[in-house]
C-alpha cells in the first residue's frame, strides 16, 4: 500500500535516535562480549571502528557509550580501543560474525542473519572454480588467483604460509599480495578467521569453507531480496537517508538504489516526504517509527 506521510525532524531527534540504535550513551554502552555480539545482531552490520562521513553504526562508539568520541592519541592504552580489537579478533574467530573490509573498505562486522545478503550483491555463488572463471573474465588480479589456488589447496593458513604456497613471498612481493589480499576479501572470497601474535600473523580460509551453510543459503536469494533486506536494516538504523548517503556506504548504481526505496516506499516501510531541520533534500525516513522509540 503506497503510503505518503509529511514527517519533519530536527538533526537532533535524527542523532537521538542513533544515539539508541548505535548505543552511544552510557546507559546503553557495550562493555563485554555478549553485548558486542548482541549489538552486531541488531544492527545487522557496522563499521569496527569509525568512517568518516558514514552513516553506520560503529562498535567503538558502542563501547565508549558517547555519540562523537575523541580518538585517543596512545590507542594501545585505551581500554575502549583494547576492547574493539579484542571482539574484532574474537567474535570471528567463533564464527559468530562476518568480519572483513566491506562497506568502504573498511573493517566491517556483518550478523550471520545478513552476511547472505552481502554475499548474495557480491555475486559469489562459492563453487570451486569460481576463482578460475572469474580470472578468466579479468575479474580478478592474478596473484588473487594464485592466493586462492593455495587456499582451495589447503585451508586455512597463516600469513606467511599462504605467501609461500602462492609465491609471493619476497619483499617485492609485498605490495602485489596485500592488493590481492584485499581485493579477495573486498569480493567475499576469503576472510580472516584469526589474528596470532606469537610471531604476530594473520590466519585466513576461503568464504565459502568458512560460512559453508550461509552461503549455500544465499543462493536462493537475488540482489533484489539482498538490497530490500539491507536497505530496510538500514533505515531501521539510520532513521532517515537519502540517495547519496546510501550509494556513499553501499557503492550501489543510482537505478538498482531507486528502485529498491520504491520497493520500500509501496510496502509503507519508508515515506520521501521528509523534511530534516525545516529543510528538504530528498530525505527518506521509517514510518510511523518515531513513536515507536519516543
Amino acid at each position: 500500500m503506497e503510503t505518503s506521510l509529511k514527517i519533519s525532524y530536527t538533526t537532533e531527534e535524527v542523532e537521538a535516535w542513533r544515539d539508541k540504535v548505535y548505543r552511544r550513551t552510557g546507559r546503553l554502552a557495550v562493555r563485554r562480549k555478549a553485548q558486542a555480539l548482541r549489538f552486531v545482531e541488531d544492527v545487522g552490520f557496522c563499521f569496527a571502528f569509525k568512517a568518516e562521513n558514514s552513516e553506520c553504526p560503529c562498535l567503538w562508539h558502542a563501547a565508549t557509550g558517547r555519540r562523537s568520541p575523541e580518538m585517543p592519541r596512545h590507542t594501545h592504552h585505551d581500554p575502549h580501543i583494547g576492547f574493539v580489537w579484542e571482539m574484532k579478533n574474537i567474535l570471528p574467530a567463533e564464527k559468530r560474525i562476518y568480519y572483513g573490509k566491506l562497506l568502504r573498505n573498511r573493517p566491517t562486522m556483518v550478523s550471520l542473519e545478513y552476511f547472505p545478503y552481502f554475499y548474495a550483491l557480491s555475486r559469489r555463488s562459492g563453487t570451486k572454480e569460481e576463482h578460475v572463471r572469474e580470472f578468466s573474465k579479468g575479474n580478478l588480479l592474478p596473484a588473487s588467483k594464485r592466493i586462492m589456488d593455495a587456499l582451495l589447496d589447503s585451508s586455512p593458513q597463516v600469513t606467511k604460509g599462504l605467501k609461500l604456497a602462492a609465491g609471493l613471498h619476497t619483499k617485492a612481493d609485498r605490495k602485489i599480495f596485500e592488493a590481492a589480499i584485499t581485493e579477495l576479501q573486498r569480493k567475499m572470497f576469503i576472510v580472516k578467521v584469526a589474528e596470532h601474535y606469537d610471531p604476530f600473523t594473520f590466519e585466513w580460509e576461503t568464504v565459502s569453507k568458512r560460512f559453508s551453510k550461509e552461503t549455500k543459503h544465499s543462493r536462493r536469494i537475488t540482489e533484489e531480496e539482498a538490497r530490500q533486506n539491507i536497505l530496510q536494516k538500514y533505515f531501521e538504523n539510520q532513521l532517515v537517508g537519502t540517495v547519496t548517503s546510501i550509494r556513499r556506504l553501499f557503492g550501489w548504481e543510482k537505478q538498482a538504489i531507486f528502485r529498491t526505496l520504491g520497493y520500500l516506499k509501496s510496502s509503507g516501510v519508508i515515506t520521501p516526504d521528509v523534511l530534516v531541520d525545516g529543510k528538504g533534500g530528498n530525505f527518506y525516513a521509517l514510518v510511523n517509527m518515531r513513536r515507536n522509540h519516543s
